[in-house]
């Protein structure tokens, strides 16, 4: 069960549109179904219609399906893990695997998610719900590197509380098209998700989010550059769009990237997704308030991908 309060900048939404913000694991027609279902209440009262047109201020309670209904199992899938302690488990997330199952009844096998009910057995945070228990942030599934991943509801709370205020600092590897000038710079831009929509984009919207990417290049690798990335705050594909909207797409990214740009990666290198690495995080222990800094290697295939770019610059 979850409840939210409507904020003035939602006011006006459709309750499904609401909801598909607030809860992007589940698909618009399975938001509807539970919508239909009975399971949404606003102001105490059920509401059926997905249409209903949210005002400022509204409270709503609404009732999530359980593991046992999404049939989410624990398996025995390997785990980098990078760190782990009482608390925490902070894991390398190898590319292709999803965090967290995206849908009622689908694409409940194979996820992070998975995996840490097998490692942690009953020791995971339950405040991410109960399709991403333990999950306190997240990365793409063609993305790779660091991820964290809490063991109770304090650490849970703890290491969120520590995302919200900006004290986190996470730093990813990217690859981008075309030389980046200056080498030094930042990227402050509104983001926005629309429901239906398969890419969120640069907004003027009310509804847009606050987003600041600071951003350095390591070196450029013929027509590309190879940046070290700081993402301030973390909205859905943030880096993705950020980098898409100067005109210097991320390589190899299917949604936002050149088509022909990739093909041609994918030919010569081998580059069979975005170029993209969650390669550092440093932020404070739950139990102690010590502040570590835990890092990953470039994964293999971006490595790979590299050194082939490299020879032929």
């Amino acid at each position: 069960m979850r409840h939210y309060t409507v904020t003035a900048a939602e006011k006006g939404m459709r309750l499904d549109q609401f909801l598909a913000i607030d809860k992007p694991e589940f698909t618009r027609s399975f938001i509807q179904k539970f919508i239909k279902g009975g399971s949404v209440f606003v102001n105490h009262k059920k509401v059926t219609k997905a249409s209903t047109r949210m005002l400022e201020g509204d409270e709503l309670v609404v009732i999530i399906p359980s593991v046992r209904e999404t049939g989410i199992q624990a398996e025995n899938i390997p785990l980098d893990i990078i760190y782990e302690d009482k608390d925490l488990v902070v894991v390398n997330k190898a590319p292709g695997m999803p965090v967290h199952p995206t849908d009622h009844g689908a694409h409940v096998s194979g996820t992070l998610v998975n995996a840490l009910l097998h490692h942690c057995k009953d020791s995971l945070s339950g405040i991410g719900g109960e399709m991403r228990p333990g999950i306190v942030h997240r990365i793409d599934k063609f993305t790779s590197g660091l991820l964290i991943t809490a063991k109770n509801d304090h650490a849970h709370r703890m290491v969120s509380g520590q995302i919200m205020a900006h004290h986190v600092t996470k730093k990813y590897i990217t690859l981008v098209n075309g030389h980046l000038s200056p080498k030094t710079g930042s990227i402050e831009a509104p983001i926005l998700k629309t429901l239906g929509e398969k890419k969120v984009r640069i907004s003027a919207s009310e509804h847009a989010k606050y987003a600041l990417t600071h951003y350095e290049v390591i070196k450029y690798v013929g027509d590309f550059s190879l940046v070290e990335v700081q993402i301030v705050t973390g909205r859905t594909h943030q880096i993705r769009v950020h980098f898409a909207s100067i005109g210097h797409p991320v390589a190899g990214d299917d949604r936002y990237g050149d088509a022909t740009t990739n093909e041609w990666l994918k030919e010569k290198t081998g580059l069979a997704r975005q170029f993209l690495h969650s390669a550092s995080l440093k932020f404070k222990l739950p139990s102690t308030g010590k502040e570590i800094e835990l890092k990953a290697p470039l994964a293999k295939d971006l490595q790979d991908a590299l050194k082939k770019l490299e020879a032929m610059s």
